[in-house]
């Protein structure tokens, strides 16, 4: 039977039988913690690669959550959220990325290697008492770098300096990031799964 127009359409979805939906509702939800579970560990897990983020303090990764799913009417609904502002600016389509200007001030700080922790997130900022006197000095690039001798924060000397003078911060007027996790591919990824849990699935129709 061929549908043509979306009042059709709705009349033929509006009498779908509720225990269908129910049934259904139970297939999204599985294909939905499926997906979270995917997206923790092969997107949000490991080094950072065009379709993969590297984690750095996790909160992005903890915060993707399966949606509760609803069986409505007409239709199903489920999927899952990432549940922090910045998500916007890793989470989207491929080609976007996002401009980050500083909020106060007229710079950013982008952290050096000497600042950061083994997951590569800053130890604090940088005007943290934990550098020290810094100073600010142009490269060879033309770039301007904050250096600073950092403190010794544990130990019998703790709170003196280091004598080593390191580069702490660049200072840059925007970023732009690009997003990593892309929308389209992850519903190329589980749109067969949930092909195959709806045709391998035993429906009983009340």
């Amino acid at each position: 039977m061929t549908i043509e127009g979306t009042d059709k359409l709705l009349n033929v979805l509006g009498k779908i039988p509720k225990s269908f939906l129910k049934q259904a509702k139970s297939v999204i939800d599985i294909n939905a913690r499926v997906l979270q579970r995917y997206v923790k560990t092969e997107k949000l897990t490991g080094g950072t690669t065009p379709g993969r983020l590297k984690v750095r303090s996790g909160r992005l990764r903890a915060s993707v959550i399966s949606l509760k799913t609803e069986a409505k009417e007409d239709r199903v609904e489920g999927g899952i959220s990432f549940g922090t502002v910045y998500a916007r600016v890793h989470v989207g389509p491929k080609g976007q990325s996002t401009l980050i200007t500083p909020k106060k001030g007229k710079y950013l700080t982008i952290p050096f290697p000497a600042t950061m922790t083994k997951a590569g997130v800053a130890r604090g900022p940088a005007r943290s008492e934990q550098w020290g006197d810094t100073f600010v000095r142009k490269s060879k690039a033309g770039n301007l770098i904050i250096f600073g001798k950092k403190r010794i924060m544990k130990g019998k000397k703790e709170g003196d300096l280091r004598k080593q003078i390191v580069p702490l911060f660049l200072l840059v007027k925007s970023v732009k990031v690009k997003a990593r996790v892309h929308p389209e591919d992850l519903i190329s990824w589980i749109a067969p799964k949930i092909k195959e849990s709806f045709s391998s699935r035993k429906f009983e129709v009340v």
